[in-house]
């Protein structure tokens, strides 16, 4: 546990949209597996950027745009945070406070090989003290 790495937990392979998807295409895929953001990536794998449920519903749905119509890459969030899958467990949980974030994606060699979440982390023993921290942070 002392020397748990993030390639120890992330989530892998990601699920992952492109850009020129729909918006109800990635809607789709985050109800198929139940998860709540999307990496955005280019044909070579790298992270563009990150698509999340309430991305879609403040910059679609609330703005009566139609989502059908509307591409990922005109709501994603394109300044997104990564991490590498050789970061330590204990630091990516201060990352994930510090930059009030739930879930991360993980790059290697600029190209994106994992997802990690809080819930990834909750999973572990041991960590209850750090993702209670963490969580903290995220909701200020």
């Amino acid at each position: 546990m002392l020397f748990l790495k993030v390639r120890d937990i992330m989530t892998n392979p990601a699920i992952s949209v492109t850009g020129e998807d729909t918006v109800c295409e990635a809607a789709r895929v985050m109800q198929a597996h139940n998860i709540g953001a999307l990496p955005v990536v280019s044909e070579k794998n790298t992270v563009d950027g990150i698509v999340t449920d309430r991305d879609i519903v403040l910059r679609t749905v609330s703005r009566g745009k139609d989502a059908c119509e509307m591409k990922v890459k005109d709501i994603m969030t394109t300044e997104v945070e990564k991490i590498t899958p050789d970061t330590d467990i204990k630091d990516a949980v201060k990352r994930l406070g510090t930059d009030k974030i739930r879930r991360v994606p993980v790059i290697e060699k600029n190209e994106l090989v994992g997802m990690l979440s809080i819930g990834d982390i909750a999973t572990q023993s041991g960590f209850n003290a750090e993702i209670a921290e963490a969580i903290c942070e995220i909701s200020k």
